[in-house]
């Protein structure tokens, strides 16, 4: 049994060195993400801000924020992008997306747990990256938006 387990860490330990999440100074390799309308989220040089919702909660206080400042994604050239692989592709389908679609502004769905890793996480927290060029320039952790 111990050499199963030994067998298995060996296997296993290579993914995660080459598994990266993003980082100050680096150049960003957005992934190929869609938003709710089907849309690929587009990242351009112009682009200087993605806001990342880890959670229900995180997306509430992005959403409530968002209704009263309606032009700050485009005003700031900023993208909202939330991870969805913890939510059933049923709920997803059935209640989310149609209520999602309502929302005047796109959010990127991040529907791969290797794009989530990508971006750099703290718990209880939004991720704010801020890009120069398509290069990383600061990282952000903010409990509310």
């Amino acid at each position: 049994m111990k050499y199963l387990y030994t067998l298995c860490l060996f296997l296993l330990l290579p993914l995660g060195l080459f598994s990266s999440t993003l980082k100050e100074g680096e150049s960003i390799q957005f992934p190929i993400i869609k938003d709710q309308f089907e849309k690929t989220v587009q990242l351009t040089p112009e682009t200087q801000q993605i806001i990342v919702a880890y959670t229900q909660a995180q997306g509430s206080s992005i959403k409530t924020f968002l209704e009263s400042h309606p032009h700050y994604l485009t005003e700031n050239n900023a993208l909202y992008i939330m991870d969805a692989t913890a939510v059933p592709s049923m709920v997803m389908s059935l209640f989310m997306m149609p209520k999602f679609k309502k929302y005047p502004y796109a959010i990127g769905l991040l529907e791969k747990e290797k794009d989530v890793a990508y971006f750099p996480k703290k718990e209880e927290f939004i991720t704010i990256i801020h890009l120069n060029n398509l290069s990383v320039t600061k990282i952000e952790f903010k409990e509310a938006f």
